[in-house]
């Protein structure tokens, strides 16, 4: 794409099944990289589909989370560099999409990752997982709730 005219872009699409990029689990990396060349340098504009391992905020549990993700960065030709926060091409032309796929699929992370809409979570007693087991601290919270709502009548 150094040498092609601007304007000129191409589509490549990238699959992985699993992906570790630094401290991340992706699974079924399924995405379309679209590189135009402009005065500027090469613009990349992504979409993404994958499944990052995270953990459930309720019950702890490891789940794989599916995310969507579309984003474009723009790697500037040396002789056009203006800033530090600028993204420079390299002199070998390999962009590396790691980092990119990192922090992008990190941003659409949602903060309330659940395994199941209706999760239960964690005894606040004895730590137990509620989707699996129901412990005795369980039944007292629940006869307590009961005589609180009988109170709150009427």
């Amino acid at each position: 794409m150094y040498h092609k005219p601007i304007g000129t872009s191409r589509e490549v699409p990238v699959e992985f099944e699993i992906l570790e990029i630094d401290d991340l689990l992706i699974n079924q990396l399924r995405s379309v990289v679209r590189i135009s060349k402009t005065r500027e340098g090469l613009l990349l504009q992504i979409t993404a589909d994958a499944d990052l391992k995270t953990t459930c905020v309720r019950c702890l549990k490891e789940i794989f989370q599916p995310l969507s993700v579309e984003f474009e960065e723009l790697y500037q030709f040396p002789s056009r560099y203006r800033e530090k926060t600028d993204m420079i091409l390299p002199d070998d032309g390999f962009i590396d999409l790691n980092s990119l796929y990192r922090e992008y699929l990190i941003l659409v992370l949602p903060i309330k990752r659940l395994c199941q809409k209706d999760c239960l979570g964690l005894c606040v007693v004895c730590g137990a997982n509620l989707n699996e087991t129901v412990c005795e601290h369980q039944a007292e919270v629940r006869s307590s709730a009961d005589v609180i709502r009988r109170e709150e009548l009427p």
